[in-house]
């Protein structure tokens, strides 16, 4: 199940605190895509934007992404 959008965890995520290792092309474009956003900006609010925007993609593609979502729970 994926952590809600409040989790502690997506912080770690798009700061790069806690790294999603992939072999898919879609994930490893997300991670560099919000790392990029973090690092032009790192304000609260771009910070939660693209928590929102990562937290939406996993909620919607979590089936396909079965593995990668299990990084971020455990």
């Amino acid at each position: 199940m994926i952590p809600h959008i409040d989790h502690p965890v997506w912080v770690q995520i798009v700061t790069g605190e806690k790294p999603i290792k992939s072999e898919k092309a879609t994930i490893n474009m997300l991670v560099q895509s919000n790392k990029m956003s973090y690092e032009r900006n790192a304000s609260p609010a771009n910070t939660k934007e693209i928590i929102a925007k990562t937290h939406k993609f996993f909620t919607q593609f979590e089936s396909i992404f079965a593995s990668e979502v299990a990084q971020i729970v455990g």
